[in-house]
This record gives C-alpha cells, structure tokens and sequence, in this order.
C-alpha cells in the first residue's frame, strides 16, 4: 500500500503486515537496509494474532525473546488492550492462555463447548448466557455435594487439594491462576474440607470433591477442620486469615469437581504410610536373612503401583480439556479424562498384597497377643475382596463403566492402619 516508481530501489521486500512481517521488516530497517513493506490493508499492520499466546504458547516464549533482543511484538502486545497486559503477566503464563480461549467462548457468538458454555447432565445441551454466569456456578456445586458416612480424614481432604492445585496448573483445564493460588492457600493455611467419606463411585469423585469446591468458594453450608475444630468454613478461612469467599468464574467448578483426585489423595496416603512400615514387616517375616518366596511377587506388585501412583499425580484429570490448535487457538475435548481405572486395579492389588502379608504377620505372633492378631487378620482379609471390577453403569447409562477406585483406595487406607495394629502386637 505505498506510492512508488520504477526509480525506487529496496534492498528487501517483506510481503505481509502482520505481526511477523512487521517484526522482520522493523528488525531488517535497524540494520540499515532499505525495505518496503506490503500489506493488503494498511489498518492492520502490526496486527497480532487473535491467540492469547500471539501465535500460541510455544511462539509465546519465542515473543520474549524477541522482546529481551528488542522486538516491537511485546510493545505492540502491551499496546494492544487490558487483554494482552495480562497474559504479559510473569505468574503462569500456560494457565492464563488457556484461560483467555475460555473468556473468548463465554462471547455470545461463540460455539457451544460443554462445560464452558452449557449445563451439565440434563442440561448439557443448555446454553448457559454469559451475564449468568456467575450465578450458575454458585450453585453449580449444591447439587453434586452429596455424602454420607463421616468425615474423611483431614489429611486426605488436604492432599486433595494440593493434587488439584497441580491437575490445573498444568493449564489444559482453562482456570484463572487465582483460583490456584486459591486453593494452594487454603493448603498451606492447613483449612481442611470437610468431606463425606461415602459418596463416590470412583468414576470423577464428583461428589467428595464438590464439597472441597464448596470450602474453596466459601459457600453456605460448607464446613472444615482447621487446628483439629470443625468449622463453618468461612470461619475456618477467616480465623486462617484468609478471604471468607472466593468467586468461582466460568468453568471454573468443573474444572475443581471433575476428575479422581480425592481418590489419588486416599491411595497416596495410604501407599505412603505402607511403605513406612515395609521394613518392620520384612523384618519380621525374614528367618535370618531370607524373606518368604512369596514376597518377591509382592514386591513387583508395589513396585507397579508406586509407578501408577506417581504418573496419576501428573496427569490432567478433567473433561473437557483445551488443547492449542496449528493455526492458534485451542479445541475443547471431550473423553473420559475424569476416570481412575488403573488406579482401582492397583488398590485391589495391594489389598491382596497386604492381606498375604497379614497372614505371614499372624504365623509370627504368639502367645496372648494371638487373639488379637487373628481379629485383626479377618479384618484385614475382608478388605482383599475385589471392587474395581464391580462396574455398574450410573446416571441412566452415560457413565457405563464405574469402577469403584474410591471403595478401592478406602479400603487399602483401613488395611494399611489394621496391619500398623498388628505389627505393633
């Protein structure tokens, strides 16, 4: 778009104003080259791409490089809106780019994404209007905060919360880095949810962790330990020092409820407090220096889930998830991402395991304190009934396949405190 005549003699020609034309052309010009710039539309030279990123998370550390060299791209990202000021932000830049595809799809001529934009269950097909929002997911979580039985220890409802706070910093759920932060708070505040300990197929333990949402948000009926007392929660919050409430925006609730974590948090803690007493145990089960044949299979079998264990707590347990796209942007996927199968297998396997051990521990015991062995051996032994092959199909078939992996994880958290009991005989 420029007045020239066959005199003219350019070094270079940069074809394309956009916001990589621009930078060339800018960068060509401080070299001291003559260049001329053409663009099918003199208003959009410069134009940065509509990603948050600037072409993605990938070209958006490229960016910062160019920026450190003396780019224009950060000076025109900065110029260009309260948008781009605060994806330039130096505290989690993966988590705010996904995020910013979140606020585009709560526009009113965005595509319906479920979750995002929509209801859930019944109403997944519901398209939920932006200025509503807000108000949807206050009460988002009522109805899915159901349970019974008591509390789950404070312990576990903690541990949920930091594996959460890492599910969502690894910025494939859309979430805001407040609520992270949020949540990481609560954590080190040690304000403990409380949570049903029934309640939970194990397929997304939608039920145990919207009651953690409820505490995250501060919401009407929540309640939580904190300093051993049980609380209201926002007295819990306030006495911790923190904010009694917390606005949870779109996606936001599903982001928290939607996926196992509460059953990681049981297996964990439970894996953790076994592997404490595996050397007691090998020390009593060994006859001088030689262990049972049998515990070399149970050895593999710990082995395999301290390596499930440790892959589950990196993983990206949500539905759906936002993937970047080539050309910039991202896609929102639907898949069962919310599921803990293998986690499940590994609980049945280790209340085997546990169980066998428990029996070697009985024949080691004598005297008075045999009675008390036995009792606690039965108990023990109940725990080793299979549950994660149990599957049946909720909510009117949708979830076709639910595998318990809570029951599962619960009931190795029981028999790990039962074989603590029995060694202390």
């Amino acid at each position: 778009m420029c007045s020239c005549s066959a005199e003219n003699r350019f070094d270079c020609i940069v074809t394309g104003g956009g916001h990589a034309g621009s930078e060339a052309a800018v960068a060509l010009a401080r070299l001291g080259l003559s260049v001329l710039l053409i663009s099918g539309n003199v208003d959009r030279l410069g134009y940065l791409s509509c990603n948050p990123a600037i072409g993605g998370l990938a070209k958006g550390h490229m960016v910062r490089e160019i920026d450190a060299l003396g780019g224009m791209m950060g000076l025109w990202a900065d110029a260009g809106g309260i948008q781009f000021r605060t994806l330039n932000m130096s505290k989690g830049p993966a988590v705010r780019a996904t995020r910013a595809q979140i606020d585009r799809w709560m526009e009113k001529d965005a595509p319906v994404v479920y979750g995002v934009n929509t209801g859930l269950g019944n109403l997944k097909d519901v398209v939920v209007p932006p200025e509503k929002h807000i108000e949807w997911n206050k009460t988002l979580p009522y109805p899915h905060a159901a349970g019974m039985g008591e509390y789950l220890p404070p312990e576990v409802t903690l541990t949920s919360l930091l594996l959460r706070a890492n599910v969502l910093a690894r910025g494939y759920s859309g979430v805001r880095p407040e609520l992270i932060e949020r949540i990481l708070s609560i954590y080190n505040a040690k304000v403990a949810p409380a949570v049903h300990s029934e309640g939970s197929t194990g397929l997304s333990d939608l039920g145990p962790l919207a009651q953690n949402v409820m505490t995250v948000a501060g919401l009407d009926e929540a309640k939580a330990y904190y300093r051993g007392n049980l609380l209201p929660s926002r007295e819990a919050l306030r006495l911790a020092g923190l904010a009694e409430s917390f606005t949870l925006e779109c996606k936001e609730v599903l982001a928290q409820m939607n996926g196992s974590t509460m059953t990681q948090a049981i297996a964990v803690l439970a894996f953790l407090r076994f592997e404490e007493l595996a050397s007691r145990i090998e020390a009593r089960l060994s006859s001088g220096r030689e262990l049972p044949e049998f515990y070399e299979g149970c050895r593999e079998v710990i082995g395999f889930t301290k390596g499930v264990l440790n892959r589950e707590n990196n993983i990206s347990c949500d539905n759906p998830l936002l993937f970047e796209l080539p050309e910039g942007g991202y896609e929102a996927l639907m898949g069962c991402n919310c599921s803990n199968t293998q986690v499940g297998y590994a609980m049945d396997m280790m209340n085997t395991v546990i169980a066998e051990l428990a029996n070697g521990l009985y024949e080691k015991t004598g005297g008075l304190a045999k009675s008390e062995a036995r009792h606690l051996l039965n108990k023990i032994k109940t725990c080793a009934m299979q549950v994660s092959a149990d599957s049946i199909p909720t909510k009117g078939g949708q979830e076709d396949h639910v595998e318990f992996s809570f029951t599962a994880a619960r009931k190795f958290y029981y028999a790990v405190e039962l074989t603590g009991k029995l060694l202390a005989l």
